[in-house]
């Protein structure tokens, strides 16, 4: 009988307990005013995290665009690099001077064209292998294919205009070389009060 005495003291106990911590939850923590607050700044910091986690998305996005140009032009570049002609550009001061390879096209297959800037050279190298005679009868086999043919262009942006009417080139051992003389800077000194 002593047992279910105690044992009841304890359920009392525990009762008693439990009252308290609900007055005190009731009391402290289900205040309508102490709520508002943490549930204000609860939003607060979910509208600053979601707001941060926006801009990090706009600047991955904002990057992914920038490296997808950047891999675009270089597949560009790769793809435009087989039939692009071979050119050592020099800054000589008062003119440039480009020499492109053209071995085996004939002169009347290149052209040069300047516009603004942008220095244009195309050229068309022959077929391989067109001077072996008979090879459109018969069939055949390459061992090493390896030399450019067909249409070749090359576009340089020079960093300066030039006098287009003044260029001048010559085609030598399937070297063509052209010098570029440059228009020449106006300086103009500007008076102010």
């Amino acid at each position: 009988m002593s047992n279910d005495i105690e044992l009841e003291k304890d359920i009392e106990l525990e009762k008693d307990e439990s009252e308290k911590g609900k007055e005190f939850i009731n009391k402290e923590f289900i205040n309508k005013e102490v709520i508002d607050k943490h549930l204000k700044i609860g939003k607060d910091i979910a509208g600053k995290v979601a707001n941060d986690f926006g801009q990090t998305m706009d600047d991955i996005v904002l990057n992914l665009k920038s490296i997808r140009k950047d891999v675009d032009s270089k597949i560009k570049d790769y793809a435009d690099n087989f039939l692009k002609i071979n050119i050592d550009l020099l800054d000589l001061g008062d003119a440039f001077y480009l020499k492109a390879d053209f071995p085996g096209v004939e002169k009347d297959s290149i052209n040069v064209e300047i516009v603004d800037r942008d220095l244009t050279i195309q050229g068309y190298f022959t077929g391989i292998c067109e001077d072996a005679g008979g090879l459109n009868d018969k069939e055949h086999r390459f061992l090493i294919k390896g030399r450019t043919f067909g249409n070749a262009k090359r576009t340089v942006t020079l960093p300066q205009k030039i006098k287009a009417d003044e260029i001048k080139g010559e085609l030598s051992n399937g070297v063509l070389s052209l010098t570029l003389p440059k228009i020449e800077s106006k300086k103009v000194k500007i008076n102010f009060n």
